[in-house]
């Protein structure tokens, strides 16, 4: 990882394969746009530049990506390729064929979120009625046959009394759990999704929690924040790995520095990917910005509990290298616990 990210090799991908999905989540980012997304051929040829250029991790999103007809095809030419193939799911298309199809990927993991333990709290935020029976389906056949499984939850208002819960059903299920206590804006910058946020009496019981605080960090087998959580001291300078060592591909073939960070750097419908990501104005803009030139957060007395997101940044203020509301309320939080627990 170091090394990767002192090279400026590509390692990590996100790749979103559609933006469409059987599901609507209340609080999902995806705007669809007016454009034709890529075509298997197109996302082939994509394919083969990333691992020319370095790729090793390649998650596969969406959307749902089972709402792809050709998405085996993409996923078995993925692993011809020699990716570590990560899949994101809902989960609620798997029956025991394509559970079948899956386990042959032999995937680094799959993730498949469950945002509640009862139909009333999940069933609720995808509004659609049966998804947590099909997801949870899916995630005892996937079980079932030895495929590494990971729990995603977002917390929300309308789940946070239940996601001692999802912890719990994860470990029943020998499966990993991953929880995000950020919602983020639309893609297009639409902020109502953040309505759901929970507040701040909330966050500070999260940031307490044994589940989040107690939990091995470094085995990927165990509870893990999302990457942009981990500390700066396992990064230096920089302020995350976006544009340096991890990037973004929309289906319409946008590369972005990450997929919360929707700052357009090129397209490879018409651009060589490689050119984009060492030469890019936009990319190298983003990975010119050091931690320590911040002209705010660098002053700032709580930039030690600080778990900076210059995705969030651009989304709220326009300037990837300005202060986030949402960054600045969780280390205020994160600074006042851990005051507390050395006092």
């Amino acid at each position: 990882m170091e090394k990767a990210a002192q090279g400026k090799v590509p390692l990590v991908c996100h790749f979103d394969l559609t933006y469409q999905c059987n599901l609507n989540c209340i609080h999902c980012y995806v705007v669809r746009e007016d454009r034709p997304e890529l075509s298997t051929s197109e996302v082939k040829g994509i394919l083969d530049q990333l691992a020319k250029a370095g790729t090793l991790y390649l998650t596969f999103s969406g959307g749902e990506i089972l709402a792809r007809e050709d998405f085996f095809e993409i996923a078995e030419y993925a692993r011809r390729l020699h990716f570590a193939l990560r899949l994101s799911t809902n989960g609620t298309l798997i029956d025991e064929q394509v559970a079948d199809r899956v386990a042959a990927l032999y995937p680094d993991r799959v993730s498949l979120s469950i945002y509640g333990t009862t139909p009333e709290i999940h069933d609720g935020i995808t509004l659609a009625p049966g998804s947590l029976a099909g997801t949870i389906r899916a995630a005892r056949m996937l079980r079932d046959r030895e495929v590494k499984l990971e729990i995603g939850s977002v917390l929300m208002s309308q789940n946070i009394n239940d996601y001692s819960k999802v912890f719990e059903l994860a470990q029943s299920m020998g499966a990993s759990f991953r929880s995000d206590p950020r919602v983020s804006p639309r893609n297009d910058g639409d902020p109502s999704p953040l309505r759901f946020q929970i507040n701040e009496d909330d966050l500070f019981r999260v940031w307490k929690d044994p589940i989040f605080t107690e939990q091995p960090k470094n085995n990927p087998e165990e509870f893990h924040f999302p990457e942009e959580f981990d500390s700066k001291d396992d990064r230096g300078d920089i302020l995350c790995e976006a544009g340096h060592m991890s990037f973004y591909v929309s289906p319409y073939g946008d590369i972005y520095p990450c997929v919360q960070f929707p700052a357009p750097c090129g397209n490879l419908r018409s651009e060589i990917f490689e050119e984009i990501w060492y030469h890019s104005p936009q990319m190298l803009e983003v990975r010119s910005a050091l931690a320590s030139q911040l002209p705010i957060c660098s002053k700032c007395n709580l930039v030690e509990h600080c778990r900076t997101c210059p995705g969030l940044s651009y989304i709220e203020e326009g300037d990837f290298r300005a202060p986030s509301k949402t960054v600045c309320q969780e280390a205020r939080i994160i600074g006042d616990i851990n005051t507390r627990g050395n006092a």
